[in-house]
């Protein structure tokens, strides 16, 4: 659509004609014609209109300068999601601008074409700027290399594309990927004690390749972590020396298992280990305190979002972090609950759902500690869902059962 307007001097031009037109008029028209006069003065000015606008066209990148966020970086295996650099640039933003990066490193290229429309920047986790470098750039892990980038800006209407300045930083890449897919845990603090063909597995983090984790209750004794099954000449995983403080966070990988280092709990109990097998590896051998109380709190719930109607879960006598719930959940449409573990308190800790939006059909839970930042993920009930059921929460698995009536 074309559209006609005035710049400022025609404005003004304008303003004195109509002045004057309307002082000349009102020496000779009656009050019968104020309606006519007005309607004159309007077609005048539309009349009068000279230059003409088209819908706004966005501009091509062209002046912003490309900086990042750090100037070295040496990739942390150890914390593939955490920032490795940010690439920002000064243009502004415009959602009919399409920017890439391209990365140059001895004399190979790469280009990131996963950059967000409307946006100034682009920030690269450790796993991910690691496997351009090693799989893109096949630069060597461990040895220091320049990386240069550009940005290439190009404004989708027109076709019309600019290129930024270049910015160089230093790149270290790490080993790619863990050394083991599956760790086992084998001692008479554990319940399948020292049977090495049937011992019981940890759990590998779906986000850290890693990190591995067990829960479990330990009774006093001795334990030490199996890279495969069934044989005892394998490698393990191992404290550098035998029985250090479970305050102790070393861990070292011993060919053949000797010689024979292992773990001493002393004190039985509920435990969660976190073990980390990267480039520095350590490993967290905690004791469990389970959260006093758990509640239910959501429009899922007859209670509402109040938090000071949220439904008490009832915790077991024999296993404390255990808790269970029986009640009605619904809503006219959906639903949606979470379980604060700081009764009334929205600032408190609270168990949440795996991911935004989960089923009924979930059986993991994240707690999420105050003060962090995960996330607000909930448990949902989607309409004909609607019931009572009977809810189990282990805090010390991490597990929820939620089971229809």
């Amino acid at each position: 659509m074309m559209i006609k307007i005035f710049n400022n001097n025609q404005i003004l031009n304008q303003m004195r004609k109509v002045i004057t037109f309307s002082m000349n008029l009102k020496r000779t028209m009656n009050t019968k014609n104020i309606v006519s006069c007005f309607m004159i003065i309007a077609l005048f000015c539309l009349a009068s209109c000279e230059k003409e606008l088209d819908a706004p066209v966005p501009f091509a990148f062209e002046s912003g300068v490309l900086s990042t966020s750090k100037t070295e970086v040496v990739i942390n295996a150890a914390d593939p999601t955490g920032e490795a650099v940010t690439y920002s640039w000064s243009a502004f933003k415009n959602s009919l601008i399409n920017n890439v990066l391209i990365l140059t490193a001895d004399g190979k290229t790469d280009t990131i074409n996963n950059i967000a429309a409307n946006t100034d920047n682009k920030l690269l986790k450790n796993s991910e700027l690691n496997t351009i470098l090693l799989d893109s750039l096949g630069l060597t892990v461990g040895v220091a290399t320049d990386l240069k980038a550009v940005l290439v800006a190009t404004n989708t209407t027109t076709g019309e594309s600019a290129t930024s300045n270049a910015v160089t930083i230093k790149v270290t890449p790490a080993a790619k990927g863990a050394a083991y897919a599956k760790l086992w845990i084998v001692g008479d603090a554990t319940p399948s004690g020292w049977d090495v063909g049937n011992p019981r597995e940890f759990t590998k983090d779906v986000d850290n390749d890693f990190q591995f984790k067990y829960y479990e209750v330990l009774t006093a004794g001795e334990f030490k972590i199996a890279t495969a099954l069934g044989s005892w000449g394998v490698d393990w995983l191992m404290p550098p020396t035998s029985h250090p403080s479970i305050t102790s966070t070393a861990v070292t990988l011993i060919p053949g298992g000797n010689p024979d280092n292992k773990w001493l709990i002393t004190n039985s109990g509920p435990y969660k280990i976190l073990l980390n097998i990267s480039p520095s590896p350590f490993i967290h051998i905690v004791p469990f305190t389970p959260y006093p109380t758990v509640s239910i709190v959501g429009d899922a719930t007859a209670g509402g979002w109040d938090i000071n109607k949220a439904r008490v879960m009832t915790q077991d006598v024999n296993s404390p972090w255990i808790f269970i719930w029986t009640g009605a959940l619904g809503s006219s449409g959906e639903g949606a609950f979470k379980f604060p573990l700081d009764y009334g308190n929205w600032g408190g800790s609270f168990i949440m759902a795996p991911v935004a939006s989960s089923r009924l059909t979930t059986t993991k839970i994240v707690i999420n500690e105050a003060g962090t930042s995960y996330p607000d993920n909930k448990f949902v009930v989607k309409p004909g869902e609607e019931g009572t059921y009977t809810i189990t929460i282990n805090q010390l698995y991490e597990t929820i059962s939620i089971v229809k009536q």
